[in-house]
């Protein structure tokens, strides 16, 4: 169920040293109804190490693929941005590269066939390959041919001899998730035609740490990217790193652009340029990341005396968010034991129970109901909308805590003009 490596996934060196201590969490993203037997799943490490030699950031405590996505309930069409998000990525992929009707673009990690539906709008071919069977039946009944595997040999050969080479190959915040990001590669590579281009978004290490965005630092994701580690990888496997972007997305990503060494494409300057900033700010050593726990605690703090202040007057605390990353928050601050519920706008996310701490998740009518006298926004990110949709719940009274990136409450006083 759990394996653990002395070495980097990237340069396989051993030199790799914690730079974050995490705690140990139950699968995060493991919301689950009362009689599912995977709510008895165990708490496991995460904590981060990073690579002296090529400077890699990730995972050494590597828990199964099948406990964590076996029977997986996340979906990309639920996430509020990921919608508008893959339309202009789609948009940019097919302008940039000059695709045309009946070419082939193939996803890896498609989940709910989302991306694919999108680039299935402008006459090209796709397929999709994720292992998930519960997503997976969601693609193949919106019309996106999926094989349900993880990618590896067997499914490369399968595509080449039923759909050729591709055009395109995508991965979506699914390059972090491999162990053997090496084979996974490799089989990209294989996957291409000589004029292809493979892109890929992952968070981005830099935006990690000065987004403070550490809740994206669990199980699943194994790797933490940054530009210089993955260029040394690239070429070390026979691909190309052109071009790099910094978008927004997933609390700050990168979106990478990589192509077979030999092909006619010209390096960005944006490749190196990055890489000197990553250098400039101290990206590579261990004092940013102490810093960054310094301010991570310090939030945490500030969240637990408002909540025990709460709670120890009889009032009732809920948090607003059932994501992984609502998980990762709530064990980093300790502060499962003060939360009396778990508000998720998501329908397939209500009725469950959170991982390890089995907090039931309710609806928002149950909030409104059940009016708890302070909230925790742990899904910080969406704080806004979640605060502009609950006027109603601050208009009565009610109190928002937003932990991150600056610790705020917000109130109806707080809020009016």
């Amino acid at each position: 169920m759990l394996t653990s490596r002395t070495n980097c996934r990237l340069c396989e060196s051993s030199a790799v040293v914690k730079i974050y201590d995490m705690p140990h969490c139950a699968p995060v993203d493991n919301y689950r109804f009362a009689h599912e037997p995977e709510i008895n799943l165990p708490a496991f490490p995460m904590d981060l190490y990073m690579c002296s030699a090529c400077g890699h950031a990730q995972l050494l405590d590597v828990v199964s693929p099948e406990v964590l996505y076996g029977n997986y309930i996340y979906n990309s069409s639920s996430s509020p941005d990921l919608n508008a998000h893959f339309s202009s990525y789609a948009s940019l992929i097919i302008e940039r590269y000059k695709i045309v009707a009946g070419s082939f673009i193939i996803d890896i990690g498609s989940n709910d066939g989302l991306l694919l539906s999108k680039f299935r709008d402008y006459g090209v071919r796709v397929q999709g390959v994720d292992a998930s069977a519960s997503v997976v039946s969601r693609a193949v009944s919106a019309g996106i041919p999926t094989i349900i595997s993880f990618l590896n040999s067997a499914v490369v050969d399968q595509i080449l001899q039923s759909s050729g080479p591709a055009d395109i190959v995508c991965a979506n915040n699914v390059f972090s998730h491999a162990d053997d990001l090496r084979g996974f590669a490799i089989c990209v590579r294989r996957l291409l035609k000589t004029t292809g281009v493979f892109v890929f978004e992952v968070s981005y290490l830099r935006d990690l740490v000065e987004n403070k965005v550490i809740d994206y630092v669990y199980h699943e994701h194994l790797a933490h990217h940054s530009v210089k580690p993955i260029k040394i990888f690239l070429d070390s496997i026979g691909l190309r790193l052109v071009d790099v972007e910094r978008i927004a997305v997933k609390g700050g990503s990168i979106r990478c652009h990589a192509v077979l060494r030999d092909a006619s494409f010209i390096e960005s300057a944006s490749v190196e340029k990055m890489i000197a900033e990553e250098e400039s700010i101290g990206l590579y050593k261990p004092e940013l990341y102490l810093e960054l726990k310094r301010y991570i605690d310090g939030v945490g703090q500030k969240v637990r005396d408002a909540l025990r202040a709460v709670v120890d007057r009889g009032g009732l605390v809920a948090a607003y968010g059932a994501s992984a990353t609502a998980t990762v928050l709530s064990e980093i601050f300790g502060i499962n034991k003060e939360i009396s519920m778990i508000i998720d706008d998501n329908p397939l996310r209500q009725g469950r129970f959170s991982p390890g701490a089995r907090i039931p998740v309710k609806s928002r009518h149950d909030f409104l109901k059940a009016h708890p006298e302070l909230t925790v926004v742990t899904a910080w990110r969406f704080a806004d909308m979640i605060i502009a949709k609950n006027r109603d719940y601050l208009d009565s009274g009610g109190v928002f805590v937003v932990p991150l990136p600056t610790y705020r409450v917000v109130s109806k006083e707080s809020e009016d003009p």
